[in-house]
């Protein structure tokens, strides 16, 4: 008894110092792999994050008249504002989904693929996103090489945009008000999540052209 309760503790130890050993190299490459984007690349980041920013700052400009108008008894004027920016989502999740594949297929030109972290249960609101986010963090600890797990997170935001797009048109016909303040929270956090795959991408295709 004694014997088999030990031998699982020692298990136990020995999988916690193996995890953590793990996780202290992760961090320790990923601090190298950002040293290494290029000026080109952060230009090319920067370019994409400006992009990303102000459509979202336009979404959420015309959430706030919708909540304004709502607020003051003008329902008609809300509702309006309301489709205006879940037609404003609609249009930018396919967007957003078409970037991500290009990342994806782009991935394939590197060697080596920069570490990535999954998908954050917490960083979500939508029962949706949520569960998705699970589905990363179980995934990503059952795959072995960083490309594999690039094009996992890739994927899974992808289905995150998909969601988001899907809500927005289904709302247009039926405005959810309190439903839409967490869209507009998730379709944040998706947007923040793709543009650190598309650095990540871009610090793996520098590493690429530096070795060749």
């Amino acid at each position: 008894m004694w014997f088999l309760f030990t031998f699982g503790l020692a298990f136990l130890l020995l999988g916690l110092v193996l995890f953590l050993d793990g996780l202290r190299r992760e961090r320790a490459l990923a601090r190298d792999w950002q040293l290494i984007l290029t000026p080109r690349g952060e230009e090319s980041y920067r370019s994409l994050q400006d992009q990303v920013h102000a459509e979202l700052e336009l979404a959420d400009l015309t959430y706030q008249q919708a909540t304004q108008a709502r607020e003051r008894g003008d329902i008609e004027q809300a509702m309006r504002l309301m489709d205006t920016g879940c037609e404003l989502i609609e249009a930018f999740a396919p967007r957003m989904v078409r970037a991500l594949a290009a990342m994806s297929v782009l991935s394939r030109m590197a060697s080596a693929i920069a570490p990535v972290r999954p998908l954050r249960p917490a960083d979500f609101r939508l029962s949706q996103l949520v569960h998705l986010a699970y589905v990363s963090k179980f995934l990503h600890h059952l795959l072995v090489s960083t490309a594999e797990r690039f094009r996992l997170r890739v994927y899974l935001l992808q289905r995150g945009f998909r969601t988001i797009g899907g809500l927005a048109f289904r709302w247009r016909r039926e405005p959810v008000f309190e439903g839409m303040h967490d869209v507009k929270h998730d379709v944040v956090t998706l947007s923040d999540e793709s543009l650190l795959t598309f650095r990540t991408l871009l610090v793996s295709l520098a590493a690429e052209r530096r070795a060749s």
